[in-house]
């Protein structure tokens, strides 16, 4: 497990790195905000085709090499960005590190492989975790190394990119054990073995078709609730350098630090909150009371003064209570799905996700663009308001349970 985690966070050092630079780069080859969030949503649709696959390449190879292969894809894509000399070929190198992003079902499954039903939503937070840690030293790195040597050069930030995701392909395939392939177990129970001695079964997998996974009792609107969290963390992902450059004039290496602090906030909520929060309330009532903290953030966004503090204040809130979404979704998700198809469900979800980060930055461009800057948390307020929704008809439905049904 700490392999794995320390391979994520190598890797969203990575992808940290990136991502204060894009809207400058666009601006410098001629594109606009809209340009912008497109490709962040180009990335998005990418990992909706790829991700889903790599989840049931994964359930069938094994988690360790599907995520080895991915680490090596975004390693070439990367290193694709940092040659890049036209805006076509930046939209090609983010498809391609879109792509790859399947690695993040495949690390969820293999922590579930590694887990039990009472802490499963803590495994997962974990992950949540090395991507908060990630992301708090990557966007200030990557800012800092766009404007050496003057103006803002993805170069250096896509070649350090390239170098640690080519660090987390070798110790995953040096360090990382195999969880999946052969931990095959009868269709009701745990699994016979652990993770460290599987036990391989002659028994046929239970049906891992996507339309059997979606169309389970109770999941589909679970999946809806995937997109919808999705939605509201890329408006306020993608549109944060474009509202610091408008609101508060800041640079790329300004917007780095800003992604950095919220990047150290949701790793400190994902390490000391999540597990207390699920142990205590569980999953439904701790999403119901994120998004009260969500909708705080964007209210601080939309009607406090253009200054620092709006934006070191209100950013890490919503933020930091919309990645709560993922692990209680997730490891609800898991609970409810049969351990040998882990990586399939988990890797629907990642897809579905997706779909959620393709119409975000897009509606975050045209809200920004043709309204006033906060206009696009208007939408993430609203958002929160759903999910509280979605919350307390889950609790009214099933309140003695606190996640879904077994398979059957």
């Amino acid at each position: 497990m700490p392999v794995i985690l320390l391979a994520v966070f190598i890797d969203l050092v990575g992808f940290g790195m990136i991502v204060p630079i894009l809207p400058f780069l666009t601006t410098a080859y001629g594109g606009g905000t809209l340009t912008g969030t497109t490709l962040i949503s180009v990335y998005a649709f990418a990992a909706f085709a790829f991700g889903p696959m790599w989840g049931r390449v994964s359930d069938r190879i094994g988690r360790k090499p599907a995520l080895a292969i991915t680490f090596f894809g975004a390693a070439l894509a990367y290193l694709l960005l940092a040659f890049s000399s036209t805006l076509w070929m930046v939209f090609l190198a983010r498809a391609l590190s879109g792509a790859m992003t399947g690695n993040i079902g495949i690390v969820m499954a293999a922590m579930a492989d590694m887990s039990d039903d009472a802490n499963r939503g803590k495994a997962l937070a974990k992950i949540g975790a090395a991507f908060g840690l990630g992301f708090a030293f990557g966007p200030g790195i990557g800012g800092y190394l766009s404007t050496v040597g003057g103006g803002t050069s993805v170069f250096l930030p896509g070649i350090a990119a390239c170098g640690l995701s080519l660090l987390a392909m070798v110790l995953t395939a040096i360090y990382v054990p195999e969880t999946s392939p052969g931990t095959i177990a009868p269709a009701t129970g745990e699994p016979e073995g652990s993770a460290d001695k599987p036990v391989r079964d002659a028994g046929k997998l239970p049906d891992s078709h996507w339309r059997s996974i979606i169309l389970a009792p109770n999941r589909l609107s679970l999946f809806t609730m995937f997109i919808v969290t999705a939605v509201g963390q890329s408006i306020s992902f993608s549109i944060a350098p474009f509202w610091a450059d408008s609101v508060l004039g800041w640079t790329a290496r300004e917007v780095g630090f800003l992604l950095m602090g919220t990047g150290v906030f949701i790793f400190i909520v994902q390490i000391w909150a999540v597990e207390p929060l699920f142990r205590v309330i569980g999953e439904v009532r701790s999403l119901q009371l994120s998004s009260v903290f969500h909708i705080a953030g964007c209210l601080i966004i939309i009607f406090g003064p253009a200054s620092l503090s709006t934006a070191i204040i209100g950013f890490p809130l919503v933020l930091g209570a919309l990645t709560i979404s993922y692990p209680a979704l997730n490891s609800l998700l898991s609970r409810g799905t049969d351990r040998r198809i882990q990586g399939a469900a988990l890797g629907l979800s990642n897809g579905f996700s997706s779909i959620g980060r393709i119409a975000g930055p897009i509606a975050a461009a045209l809200f920004f663009s043709h309204a006033m800057p906060g206009a696009p948390f208007v939408f993430v307020a609203i958002i929160g308001a759903s999910i509280f929704a979605w919350s307390w008809h889950e609790n009214r439905q099933r309140p003695h349970k606190r996640n879904l049904p077994p398979p059957e």
